[in-house]
């Protein structure tokens, strides 16, 4: 499952043949297309060196199989995930660690996107912009709900339709009481949950009506709807927001090492930056006259309490729980 950056021109008159391809995988399959206008196509049009796109589920495991213990034909060169992922990854040693800055000390990633998970939904069912209490409310507003299918925003989201303020979620999941909180609201909807893993899932059951509101990365839901599909509407306020960062991706060869950090920085310039911007709108307009609460997502919470949060969440999820 590879969506290729198209063969083009290169200086001096040569052409993309048989140079094996720079993978870069990620689970924003959303992007290619702009990645690819952006990013991989004029890399590869002023370096000769053809880009690939590689699907990637965000697991360490699949991460390390195509890094540290990656068959050549394997092997991934960078990748782009939510900053949670990438700084396990990099506390893991499956990252390169890059060279720090002011905002990223210890060199785990490269900042590459921030956008919102929100609450989205259908505009012919309602114009007035659903809340987080709403999404519960199976009695006023019966249908189906999406949520994506981890701890991450889900807890933050079930906190916030029990009534926490947004300043408060993380002080309160800090807590064994905040955490059963958070599991014991999200029971009340399990029968009406439709889970999604990967932003385009997440786009796909609400444009076909498998769901009547859903959270959503924002960015995967503002595209225009293809023909037969719903338009999404999505609200701004109590979104949860959150950066998408690179990483290059450990156990390459160095000439490989090499042809990756060329690629990450052709990506990182400022001009390029602001051309992805501009085609790729990451954020929703706030509500008119109403003031859009951010939750932004605490990458250091998760870093130390991913791993005891996903097991009770799979737990849950199984029914045990």
């Amino acid at each position: 499952m590879l969506s290729v950056a198209q063969a083009v021109p290169v200086r001096g008159g040569a052409r993309l043949r048989h140079k094996p391809a720079l993978v870069v995988a990620s689970a924003q399959s959303h992007l290619e297309q702009a990645q690819d206008a952006v990013f991989f196509q004029p890399f590869a049009q002023e370096t000769g060196q053809p880009v690939v796109h590689g699907i990637w589920d965000g697991s360490l495991p699949e991460l390390d199989r195509h890094g540290l213990h990656a068959a050549p034909a394997g092997a991934w060169s960078l990748v782009l995930a939510e900053d949670s992922t990438i700084r396990a990854a990099c506390v893991a040693g499956l990252l390169v660690r890059l060279a720090g800055s002011a905002a990223n000390p210890d060199g785990c990633g490269v900042p590459g996107l921030t956008t919102q998970v929100v609450v989205a939904w259908d505009p012919a069912w309602r114009q007035e912009a659903p809340r987080w209490g709403d999404f519960w409310d199976v009695v006023r507003f019966p249908g189906k709900r999406g949520l994506r299918r981890d701890p991450r925003t889900t807890l933050e989201i079930a906190l916030m339709a029990d009534g926490v303020p947004p300043g408060d979620v993380y002080a309160q999941l800090a807590t064994d009481a905040g955490v059963n909180r958070a599991f014991r609201k999200l029971s009340q909807l399990r029968p009406y949950i439709t889970w999604w893993s990967t932003p385009r899932q997440a786009a796909s059951i609400l444009a076909r009506g498998q769901v009547l509101m859903s959270s959503a990365p924002v960015d995967a839901v503002m595209t225009p709807p293809v023909q037969g599909q719903r338009m999404i509407s999505v609200s701004a306020d109590m979104a949860l927001s959150y950066d998408l960062s690179w990483g290059v991706v450990a156990g390459q060869a160095a000439t490989r090492l090499g042809q990756s950090r060329e690629l990450l920085h052709f990506i990182v310039q400022p001009d390029r930056q602001a051309t992805f911007a501009a085609r790729y709108a990451a954020a929703p307009r706030p509500d008119a006259g109403r003031p859009a609460r951010v939750l932004p997502v605490d990458v250091m919470f998760w870093q130390a309490h991913y791993a005891p949060l996903s097991r009770r969440f799979d737990i849950w999820l199984r029914g045990a729980g």
